[in-house]
């Protein structure tokens, strides 16, 4: 079985390189300054994400208390009760 095996890694060895490697360390370092920077912004920017994600949530929280106590208007029930908020004209304009 290493017969094959080391025909395919002979056949590799002969073939040439797709491209050069001789600025391959200057890229690598480029990358490298790059993430570097990246990890820094990242890091400068997280309490201004942090200040934002809590001014949304404050902002929801209310808003979504403020419209759920308006709706909640209880409904008289009962044999007599006026349901006239239940007809479709009522409900298709969109007003009780």
């Amino acid at each position: 079985m290493s017969d094959p095996f080391d025909a395919l890694i002979a056949t590799l060895a002969a073939a040439p390189t797709d491209r050069s490697l001789d600025r391959l360390n200057d890229e690598i370092a480029r990358s490298i300054q790059r993430r570097r920077r990246d990890a820094q912004t990242v890091r400068t920017l997280a309490p201004l994400q942090m200040a934002s994600l809590c001014l949304a949530i404050v902002v929801g929280v209310t808003t979504g208390g403020a419209i759920a106590i308006t709706a909640a208007k209880p409904e008289p029930s009962g044999a007599f009760a006026n349901v006239s908020t239940l007809a479709p004209s009522t409900l298709l304009e969109g007003r009780p």
